[in-house]
């Protein structure tokens, strides 16, 4: 179970991890071609490649679902969550019309 919330708390982290990641790893790729785009992604893959080996380093065993499930949720689930109450507040609008 923790390894899922630390998985959730660095997909959340991954925006505001990024700027600072991007400026230390951008110098030291000089010679690879990385599109602006991709630093997202390799922000987002080191820091669960971090989760997992505190993970594994604590003696948990580690599933690479639920590291990835709650990743993508701490990435995601804040538009997820603004998608859903668009829905639920349009059905609501829909039904007081009627």
């Amino acid at each position: 179970m923790l390894t899922f919330v630390l998985s959730v708390i660095a997909g959340f982290a991954t925006p505001f991890v990024e700027p600072f990641l991007t400026k230390l790893i951008q110098p030291r790729l000089d010679e690879f071609p990385v599109h602006e785009g991709e630093y997202r992604t390799i922000t987002f893959v080191l820091l669960l490649l971090g989760v997992a080996i505190a993970a594994i380093s604590s003696g948990v065993m580690v599933s690479a679902f639920t590291v990835l499930f709650g990743g993508l949720l701490g990435l995601f689930g804040v538009r997820l969550f603004k998608a859903i109450k668009s829905l639920i507040d349009g059905a609501e609008r829909d039904a007081q019309d009627r």
